[in-house]
C-alpha cells in the first residue's frame, strides 16, 4: 500500500487486464485513481490533478490524443506529465504522441521493470523540476522581470558587460521620511514602506518600467532597456507612469489617514531623458544590472527640487511627450557635471483626459498687482511707499527677482536709542528681516498652489504666495483671497 503523502497516478485504458497490471507494479509506491475512458478521466483531472497520467490511446468515445490535447491546451493541467501505453506502435502514432504533449511513450505488451522505471524516473525529474522553478521564481524577485527574462530567454549574459543607451529615468522619493515616520515603530513602519512600495511597483510593471532598485524609500526606474517602444513612447510610458503613482498614492493617503497616520507619505518625482550606460555592474561573483551617468544624477536633481506631489521633468523629457502629457513650464535648475542649467517642466496629466483640477484656475488668474521694493532702497524710500499705499507689507525684490515680504510693523526693529533717525532712515532695507513667501510661477494651478498651501506652518499661513513669470515678479496672491476661495471651492 502506498504512503500517505506518496505521489498520486490516474491510470486511463478501458482494458481491465491492463489496468490490473498496473496497479499490481505500482500500487505500493503510488496513490493510483482509475478512469476507462477520456471524458471520465477528464471529469477526475478535474476534481483532483495527479502527479502523472498513464493513457491509453485506443479507446470508445474520445481516444488518449484528443485527452492529452485537452490537458495541454487548459492551463491548469498543462503540466501535468503523460506517458501513452498503447498498443499502437508504429513510429507515426509514437510522434503523434510527443507531438500533442506527452511526455513518453509506451507500447504494448510492456515489461514491468521498464515501466516501473520510467514512471519513478519521470516523477523523480518532475520532483526536482518543481523544485527548480520554485526557486527560480523566489530568486527572480531579486531581479527586475525584464532583465529576469532576458535572462532566460538568452537574451542577456550573466558577465560584468555594459553599453550606452538613450533611456528614460524615473526617480521618487519620499519627503521628510525620516520626520514623518519618527515614533512609528519598527514593524508597522515596514509594513507600510511595504505596502506602499508594492502598489509603485505594480504601477512600473504596468507600464514596463524596469526597476533598478529600491534605495529605503527612494524608487529608481528606467525605460528603454532591456526593453524599448522608442523614445517618444518609453518617455511617455514613464511620465504617464508617475502620473498614475501619483493619482494612486492620493488614495493611500485617504486610507493611511483614516488608519490614524496624522502625517501620510507626500511624494516627489524627478524624470530625465538622455543617455546612460546600462548593463552589469560589480564583481564576477556579485553583480547587479543597473544604470549610472550624468542622467541618473539630473532626475534625482530634478526629484530634489520638486514639492511634494510634483512630477518634475527634464527639457528633453518635455520634448518627447509634451503632444500627450500636460506640463506647465518650470524653473531652471543646475545639474554637477552639466555646465548650463537645465530648464524643468510640471508634469500636470494627459492632454486628452484632463482632470476636474486641471479646468480650474490658474495662479495668474487669482494674482493681483504686489507692491514691491528693490533691496537696495532706504528705509526711507519705504516709509513713502507704506504711506502711500496704505500697504500693511512690501514684497522684496533684487532685480525684480522676489526675496520675501516685508512687514510695516518692523520698520521700526532697527532703531535704536544710540541710532539717529538719519542714520536709521538711510539704511537699505535688506538690513531688516525679509520674511520668506512662497513663489509660483504665474500658470501654476491654484490647486497645486492648495496642496502646498495646507502644509504651511501658522506663521506663514497668512503670508502672501508671489507670482513670477521667468523668475520676475509679476503679481501677488494674498492670502485672504486664496483662503476665501478654498472655502468656496470645499462647498
Amino acid at each position: 500500500m502506498a504512503e500517505a503523502n506518496s505521489k498520486s497516478i490516474l491510470i486511463v485504458d478501458d482494458t481491465p487486464t491492463n489496468i490490473d497490471i498496473l496497479l499490481e507494479i505500482l500500487s505500493e509506491e503510488y496513490d493510483l485513481s482509475v478512469a476507462t475512458d477520456g471524458e471520465s478521466a477528464l471529469e477526475s483531472v478535474a476534481e483532483s490533478a495527479p502527479d502523472l497520467i498513464l493513457l491509453d490511446i485506443m479507446m470508445p468515445g474520445m481516444d488518449g490524443y484528443e485527452v492529452c490535447t485537452r490537458l495541454k491546451a487548459d492551463e491548469s493541467t498543462r503540466s501535468i506529465p503523460v506517458i501513452f501505453i498503447t498498443a499502437m506502435n508504429d513510429i507515426k502514432d509514437e510522434l503523434k504522441g510527443f507531438e500533442v504533449g506527452a511526455i513518453d511513450y509506451i507500447t504494448k505488451p510492456f515489461s514491468p521493470p521498464i515501466v516501473q522505471s520510467r514512471v519513478d524516473s519521470i516523477l523523480q525529474l518532475e520532483e526536482k523540476s518543481q523544485a527548480l522553478t520554485i526557486l527560480t521564481r523566489k530568486l527572480s524577485k531579486y531581479l527586475s522581470p525584464q532583465v529576469y527574462a532576458s535572462i532566460f530567454r538568452g537574451e542577456q549574459d550573466v558577465i560584468i558587460d555594459s553599453k550606452r543607451k538613450k533611456l528614460t529615468i524615473f526617480f521618487s522619493d519620499i519627503v521628510n521620511f525620516t520626520a514623518t515616520t519618527d515614533g512609528m515603530e519598527s514593524e508597522a513602519l515596514t509594513e507600510l514602506l511595504n505596502s506602499y512600495l508594492d502598489e509603485m511597483s505594480r504601477i512600473a510593471l504596468k507600464h514596463g518600467g524596469t526597476i533598478d532598485k529600491f534605495i529605503g524609500d527612494a524608487i529608481l526606474i528606467f525605460f528603454g532597456d532591456p526593453d524599448t517602444k522608442g523614445e517618444q513612447e518609453d518617455a511617455l510610458a514613464c511620465v504617464s507612469m508617475a502620473i498614475e503613482m501619483r493619482e494612486r498614492l492620493k488614495e493611500l493617503q485617504e486610507k493611511w489617514y483614516s488608519y490614524g497616520m496624522q502625517d501620510p507619505f507626500q511624494v516627489r518625482t524627478g524624470i530625465s531623458t538622455g543617455y546612460c550606460t546600462v548593463g552589469n555592474f560589480g564583481s564576477k561573483n556579485r553583480m547587479d544590472y543597473t544604470i549610472i551617468g550624468t542622467q541618473v544624477n539630473t532626475a534625482a536633481r530634478l526629484e530634489s527640487s520638486a514639492l511634494s506631489g510634483q512630477v518634475v521633468i527634464s527639457h528633453e523629457t518635455w520634448s518627447l511627450i509634451k503632444d500627450k502629457i500636460r506640463c506647465l513650464k518650470n524653473g531652471m535648475i543646475t545639474v554637477k557635471g552639466i555646465h548650463k542649467p537645465i530648464q524643468t517642466y510640471l508634469a500636470l496629466d494627459h492632454s486628452a483626459k484632463q482632470s476636474k483640477d486641471s479646468d480650474v484656475l490658474i495662479a495668474a488668474q487669482l494674482m493681483e498687482e504686489a507692491i514691491s521694493l528693490e533691496l537696495d532702497k532706504t528705509i526711507q524710500d519705504l516709509f513713502v511707499l507704506f504711506d502711500r499705499e496704505k500697504a500693511d507689507y512690501v514684497v522684496a525684490t533684487e532685480k525684480g527677482i522676489p526675496q520675501g515680504v516685508i512687514y510695516k510693523a518692523q520698520l521700526f526693529e532697527l532703531f535704536q536709542g544710540d541710532l539717529s533717525r538719519a542714520a536709521y532712515l538711510s539704511q537699505t532695507i535688506s538690513s531688516l528681516k525679509i520674511r520668506k513667501s512662497q513663489i509660483v510661477d504665474k500658470d501654476w494651478p491654484i490647486v497645486d498652489i492648495r496642496d502646498i498651501y495646507s502644509k504651511r506652518k501658522d506663521q506663514e499661513f497668512y503670508e502672501p504666495v508671489l507670482v513670477t513669470e521667468e523668475e520676475k515678479l509679476v503679481g501677488e496672491i494674498p492670502a485672504f483671497r486664496l483662503i476665501t476661495y478654498f472655502l468656496k471651492t470645499e462647498k
